[in-house]
């Protein structure tokens, strides 16, 4: 179900009520605040938020057109055997030393002691 592409006044239309009721009620709460707005100020933000929903709205309607390709998982296979595999070929890691290992305390030598 292909739907017709939308020109840019109609996706104006669509996304200017949002922009003027968020802006709107961003600077009612700003003046509660104190902060002081001009009408100017409210218009530009109006614009500026205006034109980047219009924007992300012709960027999301190209990328459902054409998706980027998936791509192929690295490694693959059960997670659950991916560790077996590889238990031969790595290196030494200090992490993988048995708990038994680490209780033992190590040999002190002569120059381990306080003085």
């Amino acid at each position: 179900m292909n739907r017709r592409p939308r020109s840019l006044v109609q996706r104006m239309r669509d996304h200017i009520g949002f922009s003027v009721i968020a802006i709107g009620v961003l600077f009612i709460l700003l003046r509660l605040v104190g902060v002081r707005s001009t009408f100017a100020g409210f218009a530009l933000s109006v614009v500026i938020t205006l034109g980047l929903n219009v924007g992300l709205s012709y960027y999301h309607d190209h990328r459902a057109r054409n998706p980027r390709p998936q791509r192929q998982a690295r490694g693959g296979g059960d997670i659950r055997f991916r560790e077996d595999d590889r238990r031969e070929d790595r290196r030494y890691d200090p992490r993988d030393v048995d708990v038994r290992e680490r209780a033992e305390p190590r040999p002190r030598g002569p120059r381990d002691e306080n003085r």
